[in-house]
């Protein structure tokens, strides 16, 4: 064979390699890209689980902008707006109301009357009790845009986005606790999932739509009737934040759930052995904090 056949040969054939190359770099690429987790954004996001006892009050606070889920019973009230000001928190963008029990609504009306708030979600019932009653109230006078949140709803905050998983549209139940607002907070490649106080039976339905997250705050309290088996192997969560009372009636949280959270090797954090706790991403790096 002739040197330029030859040398003809060899550059055809390396042609064909580096295109074989890249077709297989793409096809793994196409493979794996839902795995690949995307850079943390160059701001930074707090998540505040507020220790407001045997209830659930968390403060969100992304690139200058802020929200709230849920504010705790009407006795965390000076505690809770103590906590707040203390954060000098402004007006929130978003104020959510997981669900219509006191343990979750009942500093609600205090909270929007100190520091306003621009959208207000709230799941589709009524409840016909001071708490929240008040809520309501406080809601029309600050003149927020009001929605009735379900799953698929988003919202931005900052470059933090939250996503509804539920409720489901149309669903209807007598349970407050199973029209919960599940919201799904993603900053990069860190999530948390906010449960309300979700049960079981919810649990597989949106569960199907859950991913693996970084941080879940226990359904109810720690009980028993959420934190499935179903929903945490879904979630895989790397750690757990129990938002709950010391010495509380109901024995939460359930040794079954800490059982269960321990069993996966995930961190747990509880609001009455450790006060509030902040979990906080900058430059890319997870930080916890607490109280005690």
């Amino acid at each position: 064979m002739k040197k330029s056949a030859k040398r003809k040969l060899k550059s055809e054939l390396k042609k064909a390699l580096a295109a074989l190359l890249a077709a297989g770099a793409a096809a793994l690429y196409y493979f794996l890209s839902p795995y690949l987790a995307p850079a943390a954004p160059a701001g930074e996001l707090e998540v505040h689980f507020i220790d407001v006892g045997q209830g659930d009050a968390i403060l969100l606070r992304c690139d200058g902008e802020t929200a709230i889920v849920d504010a705790g019973t009407p006795d965390c009230r000076d505690s809770l707006l103590e906590y707040l000001q203390g954060q000098r928190l402004e007006e929130p963008k978003y104020v959510f109301a997981s669900h219509p029990h006191a343990d979750h609504i009942g500093s609600m009306a205090a909270v929007i009357d100190a520091f306003g708030c621009q959208t207000f979600v709230m799941p589709d019932m009524v409840s016909y009790t001071r708490s929240f009653e008040n809520m309501i109230d406080s809601v029309e006078r600050c003149g927020a845009e009001t929605r009735l949140g379900k799953a698929g709803d988003s919202f931005a905050l900052g470059q933090a986005q939250l996503e509804l998983l539920w409720p489901a549209e149309g669903y209807e139940t007598d349970d407050p606790n199973n029209i919960s607002l599940v919201i799904r907070v993603t900053y990069g490649p860190y999530s948390f999932l906010l449960t309300g106080d979700a049960e079981s039976p919810v649990e597989k339905e949106f569960a199907p739509n859950a991913t693996r997250v970084t941080v879940l705050k226990a359904g109810h309290h720690g009980s028993k009737t959420s934190s499935s088996k179903t929903l945490l192997e879904a979630l895989q969560p790397e750690y757990c934040v129990i938002s709950v009372g010391a010495g509380n009636s109901y024995g939460h949280p359930s040794e079954e759930v800490l059982d269960r959270l321990e069993q996966m090797g995930c961190q747990i954090y509880r609001t009455d052995l450790q006060g509030s706790v902040v979990f906080r991403i900058e430059e890319g790096e997870l930080y916890v904090d607490t109280a005690r």
